[in-house]
């Protein structure tokens, strides 16, 4: 059974089960079946049937869990694999040790569905609450990926269930949300930034379709010292894919003009186009700057007190950066753009090999095709500026509850004012806004008594843990009992506000696994088997974290088993 879970957890088929057998019998390694006979448990038949003896028991073990947590909260995302059968997966986020303990997030099931509608989402969902035993009472909030099945403000799958349970909250993920705002900067002159992708489309098709261009490629990489050339693929459902291929264009620029000028002379006057190389660079800038957010965003325990931090710090640097300054000031400390700039008052790109040879592309100011207007300098910047407006814009509207995050900030000690006063009046407005938007339900956690203790309870978490967040200074207060004697409404409110996510990143990591598990070789995986091999393979605890006793009860229990000898 060991040996299944490691093969479980190291994505290896159950095909390799026996192979492992046999070598476990030639190291000598004890209690090892002295041969492969049938009854001897050492086929994929019965590895399959082990495989489900600790999906049960890892299951079992996780559902008590989050039934013993105070609150919960659902993440839950729709998608089709390779053979094109659709699924959800569940994550749930809840509070360990009966509530007492850090947050965890742990995948739950992998749900057939019919079809990817708001109906046969929130049926599948529905079932699954019933045969899982978890009660809705103390669930929290579902937080989706933002498609309209799932926040549709009539029929989505979140309104369906606020239709009978009120009280929970939806949250719209905030790295689908910053990736959105990504999309929205190019509303504004598409067809320049349509044909920007396509220059980058054809730099990864056009070295990747021959291996000569490829070799080529790395002899002028070694004459110009460049260590890491490979082109990337532009990939409209990743959500980093885009800048990381216009950093990567960037780096490798002078390479791809050298090939192109030499070999493809269409594309070479496409690329040494001004606006195409403008936008090549800036784009490199700003979408690298929203990457780093993106990550941010898709951290394992993110704290969401830093949401508006971090946002904000994105208005202040695209403001001063490309929207203060006037022409000769654009982009002024960017990365990519300002060293573009310095080298096109020449009107050419000058590029120097390690050897001390300058390479020259003179620069062109024509309009890229299926546009009239030339793009000289101060019209390239307006773009730009329109460009970082529209993402500013759309940070605006997309991040509507920037606030209700801020107002968690009650829980953080680091984040209080040092006067006072100032903090009196702080925390008195975050715990009015956090009341407001949970919409706490008067019969699970008193209102009253919560506005009646946060002034003692913030003075005592400012002394105690005064530079910790919101999550440290949890862990810090659940040492002393004392603070369930004297805020048991505030450790209450303080549970339900660490269940709350902030984004479904842990879902997207779990298709990631899938689509691992699944892979081309393994397309024909039965929906109990891949369930069973995800949940060993992301909960990964480790074979000393398992009772093997009670797992093997489950495995004998599950039918007759013929006993023989192991020797």
């Amino acid at each position: 059974m060991k040996l299944v879970y490691f093969c479980a957890c190291e994505d290896l088929p159950l095909e390799k089960y026996p192979s492992q057998c046999r070598l476990q019998r030639e190291l000598g390694t004890p209690n090892i079946p002295a041969s492969d006979e049938y009854g001897s448990y050492v086929n994929p038949i019965s590895g399959k049937d082990m495989l489900f003896a600790l999906r049960d028991y890892l299951r079992k073990t996780i559902l008590a869990n989050i039934r013993s947590s105070p609150f919960y909260s659902l993440l839950i995302d729709e998608s089709t694999d390779r053979t094109m059968e659709k699924h959800i997966i569940i994550y749930a986020l809840y509070l360990t040790n009966g509530g007492k303990g850090p947050t965890k997030c742990s995948f739950v099931q992998l749900l057939p569905i019919e079809n990817g509608d708001a109906e046969s989402i929130y049926n599948a969902v529905s079932a699954f609450f019933v045969e899982s035993g978890l009660t809705t009472e103390k669930l929290m909030a579902i937080a989706t990926d933002g498609a309209s099945v799932m926040i549709g403000s009539k029929t989505g799958v979140v309104a369906r269930f606020q239709s009978s349970m009120p009280c929970i909250m939806g949250i719209h993920c905030i790295a689908h949300r910053q990736a959105l705002v990504a999309k929205d900067g190019f509303i504004s002159h598409p067809h320049v930034f349509a044909f920007v992708d396509k220059v980058a489309s054809k730099v990864y098709s056009w070295l990747g379709k021959s291996s000569k261009r490829h070799a080529e490629m790395w002899e002028l990489m070694h004459e110009f010292a460049i260590m890491d050339g490979k082109a990337l693929q532009i990939h409209s459902i990743r959500w980093l894919s885009r800048g990381q291929v216009m950093e990567r264009l960037v780096h490798i620029m002078h390479v791809v003009l050298e090939q192109w000028k030499r070999r493809e002379k269409k594309w070479y006057s496409h690329a040494t186009l001004f606006v195409v190389q403008f936008m090549i660079h800036l784009l490199a800038d700003v979408l690298s700057e929203l990457n780093k957010l993106n990550q941010e965003f898709q951290r394992n325990e993110f704290d969401v007190r830093l949401i508006g931090a971090l946002i904000d710090f994105i208005f202040e640097k695209f403001t001063r950066r490309y929207l203060s300054n006037d022409i000769y000031g654009f982009a002024n400390g960017s990365k990519h753009l300002t060293m573009f700039l310095n080298m096109a008052q020449e009107n050419s790109l000058t590029f120097v090999d390690a050897k001390g040879h300058a390479h020259n592309h003179v620069l062109v100011h024509k309009p890229v095709p299926m546009s009239h207007k030339k793009k000289a300098t101060h019209e390239c910047v307006c773009i730009g500026k329109i460009y970082v407006q529209n993402i500013l814009n759309a940070l605006t509207r997309r991040f509507t509850d920037i606030s209700v995050f801020n107002a968690l900030k009650i829980f953080s000690p680091s984040s209080y004012p040092v006067d006072a006063n100032e903090r009196e009046k702080k925390t008195q407005e975050w715990l009015e806004k956090v009341i407001e938007r949970i919409n706490i339900d008067s019969s699970v956690i008193g209102i009253r008594r919560c506005i009646n203790e946060r002034e003692d309870f913030v003075g005592m978490l400012y002394r105690l843990a005064k530079n910790k967040g919101m999550h440290d200074a949890w862990e810090v207060c659940l040492g002393s009992r004392s603070w369930w004697d004297l805020y048991p409404g505030m450790m209450q409110l303080w549970q339900m506000c660490l269940v709350i996510p902030a984004s479904t990143a842990a879902c997207e990591r779990g298709f990631s696994r899938h689509n691992y598990i699944k892979s081309i070789s393994r397309s024909s995986l039965g929906l109990d088997t891949l369930d069973a091999l995800m949940l060993l393979s992301i909960d990964a605890r480790g074979i000393a974290m398992i009772d093997w006793d009670d797992a093997f009860d489950i495995w004998t229990s599950s039918k007759n088993r013929r006993a023989r000898p192991l020797e």
